[in-house]
């Protein structure tokens, strides 16, 4: 029976160092085997034909075994590394996804995930992909069958950002589409509110009954305080820059204070600036609009006597304009609204010059932010990038 041993020793040397290994340890097997047979036929004297029987049977066997063993491990290989190249290929395909794939943590979300599976494994049907709605977020499920239809795969993406920028962009192409509609409809009013208030001016100069007088002063007031509501509208809803050019921001700034200088000097405020001069791209009119806001903000705040601070300057690829005041402040409940359009604590204020500043500034890819403390003033400072 120890022959044997030789064919198990062919099959194993087969398993591990395949093909080209068991022929090697076979053609060993062979020769080691035939010197026994040699030295045990010189000691017991056993006759030569029988010596060649065995060694014929034990070498066709041995040339069997290697042949099958062989086949065998070359198989063997050949799957393993298919399942290699494959698992290589599947881990290159999961890291590429734009999605990703991991497990699902959530509860909730894998619970509701199997049930669909499960729907989906009862079906006769091949539905396509789901959306699914599990709390505040979105997830698009996508089934396979698996194992003969035994299983199924489910692949989850997660689509809640992609559905906040959808609704971001339908809702600023409502916001659009609104303000063209209320341009135009300031439009239409503005002409008529032209004639009215026009014909209440004279009307206001030729009556001098002192009965009448009142209500026509109340009527040129109302009629100037409707004007400038359409007109801030109409900046509000005409925000996209118009003409780009490369503008020196200290320029704009100077332009932007002769058009507020008048309410500085009832009140004798002091401007003080500190210009770090830089040159953006952009709509001189609308940008000086801006600052206008900001200031006419500062002024009307601003006690008499009291200061306005400019400061102009560059922060990397940026540039920064802060306008400060030293007024009472913004209160903390007030500040997260004061960009709204029509929000204002001012008595007669339309609530647009600082919802105007905002879109023009983001028109020009650019942002503004406020900062303040009661009782010690308040700072805007409106960000641009650089020409």
């Amino acid at each position: 029976m120890f022959p044997l041993l030789y064919l198990l020793l062919i099959i194993l040397s087969a398993m591990y160092i395949f093909r080209k290994g068991a022929y090697i340890i076979s053609s060993i097997s062979v020769a080691f085997f035939l010197g026994l047979l040699i030295f045990e036929a010189n000691s017991v004297s056993s006759p030569m034909r029988f010596v060649i029987y065995r060694f014929y049977i034990f070498a066709l066997l041995s040339l069997l075994t290697t042949i099958l063993s062989g086949a065998l491990s070359k198989r063997y290989q050949m799957r393993t590394e298919e399942v290699r190249r494959l698992r290589l290929t599947t881990e290159e395909i999961i890291k590429n996804l734009p999605s990703g794939i991991t497990n699902i943590v959530d509860e909730q979300i894998r619970n509701e995930v199997h049930l669909h599976i499960a729907k989906f494994l009862k079906s006769t049907e091949m539905p396509g992909p789901i959306e699914l709605k599990i709390g505040k977020r979105y997830f698009i499920l996508s089934c396979a069958r698996i194992y003969d239809s035994k299983a199924a795969l489910g692949m989850l993406q997660d689509l809640t950002d992609f559905r906040k920028l959808q609704e971001a962009s339908r809702i600023s192409r409502q916001t659009k589409l609104l303000a063209e509609l209320g341009g135009s409809l300031a439009h239409e009013i503005r002409n008529p509110l032209s004639a009215i208030r026009g014909s209440l001016e004279v009307i206001h100069e030729k009556v001098g009954q002192e009965d009448v007088l009142p209500f026509i002063n109340m009527a040129v007031k109302e009629s100037h305080r409707l004007n400038a509501i359409v007109t801030d509208f109409l900046k509000f809803a005409q925000f996209t820059p118009a003409k780009m050019n490369r503008l020196r921001v200290s320029e704009v700034i100077n332009e932007a204070l002769i058009d507020t200088m008048q309410k500085g000097t009832e009140k004798n405020i002091e401007i003080r600036r500190n210009d770090n001069d830089f040159y953006v791209l952009a709509d001189l009119n609308k940008l000086k609009s801006v600052f206008i806001n900001i200031l006419n903000n500062a002024y009307e705040v601003s006690s008499k006597g009291q200061r306005v601070e400019i400061e102009s300057y560059k922060n990397k690829q940026e540039g920064v304009v802060s306008i400060r005041d030293h007024g009472n402040g913004i209160p903390k409940k007030d500040l997260k609204k004061i960009f709204a359009p029509f929000f204002t604590t001012k008595k007669g204020g339309t609530g647009l010059g600082l919802a105007i500043a905002r879109n023009i500034s983001e028109a020009h890819n650019g942002r503004i932010g406020v900062r303040s403390k009661i009782g010690k003033g308040t700072t805007f400072k409106v960000v641009l990038p650089l020409a």
